[in-house]
């Protein structure tokens, strides 16, 4: 049991026999155990260097509190095997770039057909470990609630994950209540009016992004790119989106106010901030736009805004947004 310690069988049974019966001497402990005295005497080296035994006056030895000796050997292990890990990381990278220097080939791979890469995609969604970036873009492929099932079992892992999702994703039937969805599960979820790309890009490292920007060919070619300046770029992309894109519902905001809307008003501030224009946000709310302006009206009144822009700096102002 203490092989990985650097102690072997005949440690452990002296160090049993001084447990039982201390401070005893090297001949003592050898009639115990039945093992040969020198070999005792080894063992009773070992044992004090790393701190389980001490010497007492007279010649015998006196076990010591194995959280002391082995606590400070386990963390100095600890310690050892870190560094490897990071001596390891350090030459992973650097086989990997020989590698890609040796054959381009690996640094991208061509995916064809939707099978393949909705195949892909689970594959990536299943191996994120710590943080995924993800730029959501027209076509809107699946509004049922099923296809978010990928998702959240990668938040329920603890995968951090933002989203920046172009406003005709929230427009578009079931977008706005997916967003919610992931939004309530963890998922940091930003709007802009467009995106350039839709891209998933897992834990930094590794990306998937349609080869056409055309939606009727979007889901014909994908490329995969694996870890490399391609990756770092995409990262840099993805932030310079995130920060200019508004934020949807709370997760990205603590609510402070002491007094929060109700749901209805939420939900409309929320729209408000994507840009979508009034037909768009009364379908998603499933209102007419007859509807939805006396709406407006009583919010811009309860705020005490005369438009739209500054009934925004209110709700953040009163921490509803």
């Amino acid at each position: 049991m203490w092989e990985p310690i650097g102690l072997d069988e005949a440690a452990e049974r002296v160090y049993h026999a001084m447990l039982r019966d201390f401070p005893g001497t090297a001949a003592a402990y050898a009639e115990v155990t039945g093992l040969p005295e020198p070999a005792v005497r080894d063992a009773l080296t070992r044992l004090c260097a790393v701190e389980l035994a001490a010497p007492v006056p007279g010649g015998g030895h006196v076990p010591v509190d194995p959280r002391v000796g082995l606590g400070a050997l386990i963390r100095s292990r600890r310690t050892d095997l870190d560094r490897l890990q990071q001596a390891a990381d350090q030459l992973a990278d650097e086989f990997r770039e020989t590698r890609l220097r040796d054959d381009t080939r690996r640094l991208t791979e061509i995916v064809h057909g939707a099978p393949a890469i909705a195949a892909h995609v689970a594959d990536l969604l299943a191996a994120t470990e710590r943080e995924l970036l993800v730029l959501v873009g027209p076509p809107f492929l699946d509004p049922g609630d099923d296809s978010l099932d990928p998702m959240l079992d990668v938040l329920g892992r603890g995968v951090t994950c933002r989203a920046v999702h172009a406003a005709d994703v929230i427009a578009a039937p079931g977008g706005y209540a997916q967003a919610q969805r992931l939004t309530q599960a963890g998922e940091h979820i930003r709007v802009l009016p467009d995106i350039p790309v839709k891209l998933l890009l897992a834990d930094r490292r590794r990306a998937l992004l349609p080869l056409s920007a055309s939606t009727d060919r979007m889901m014909e070619t994908a490329v995969v790119v694996r870890e490399s300046a391609l990756t770092q770029a995409l990262a840099a992309m993805f932030e310079a989106l995130w920060e200019r894109a508004v934020p949807f519902g709370s997760a990205d905001v603590t609510i402070t106010a002491e007094v929060t809307p109700p749901p209805a008003d939420r939900a409309l501030l929320t729209l408000l901030g994507t840009g979508l224009k009034d037909e768009a946000i009364a379908r998603q709310l499933g209102i007419s736009e007859r509807s939805l302006r006396r709406r407006l009206t009583r919010l811009l009144t309860r705020l005490s805004a005369t438009s739209r822009f500054q009934a925004g700096a209110q709700a953040v102002r009163r921490g509803w947004l």
